[in-house]
């Protein structure tokens, strides 16, 4: 089955970054690995979308916690050196019972005039609940334009997200997984990444 997508995404038609993925769906893994993994598919994605701002503009790049953490260090070395750039990091978590996104960490200033594009690093989109409040809040923050990447994503999730603010954002995922378990995370997926990145799974 075709799925269709809003036209502010765009998937991912790279063969290194399935290849990436494929090892990543592997749970056996140890966070090294799975870190490892998902620097170097945070890397193919970079390379897959245009990085560039007026010389008199600074990009702010979004790092949601925690596990865009991981996706920064990949995505930041392939940002051509000619373009300025200021790091913010934003912590928004999915409440378990509601599935709602739950703001926790939000130290953006008041916005500087020669900022006007935002990039956001956040591995997986399931359900869409956090990356539309990120965009909402990038919104209210008066950004011009919001480009937003990440490795995983579900049809839903994407539709979701994408109709917050679908005239000034742009969505680059690498990849669909067509669906969701009960309690939100993508099917088949790569299981919690965040977990699987620091560890903390028991």
């Amino acid at each position: 089955m075709t799925i269709s997508y809003p036209p502010n995404v765009q998937k991912l038609q790279d063969p290194t970054f399935t290849s990436l993925l494929d090892k990543l769906r592997d749970r056996t893994l140890n966070p090294s690995s799975v870190r490892s993994l998902v620097h170097e598919a945070s890397s193919t994605i970079a390379q897959n979308t245009t990085l560039k701002a007026p010389n008199d503009e600074t990009l702010a790049i979004i790092v949601v916690l925690r596990s865009g953490l991981a996706m920064f260090e990949g995505f930041m070395k392939n940002v051509p050196s000619e373009v300025k750039t200021a790091v913010y990091h934003m912590g928004i978590f999915r409440d378990e019972s509601s599935l709602q996104p739950v703001e926790y960490y939000n130290k953006l200033p008041q916005k500087p005039d020669h900022i006007k594009q935002a990039i956001v690093l956040d591995p997986l989109i399931a359900t869409g609940g956090t990356a539309g409040a990120v965009v909402d809040i990038l919104k209210e923050w008066g950004i011009d334009k919001v480009t937003f990447l990440s490795l995983l994503s579900t049809p839903v999730g994407l539709d979701r997200a994408a109709n917050v603010w679908p005239e000034s954002t742009q969505f680059v995922v690498g990849a669909v997984d067509p669906g969701l378990d009960d309690k939100g995370y993508i099917e088949p997926g790569v299981g919690d990444i965040g977990d699987r990145l620091f560890g903390t799974a028991f």
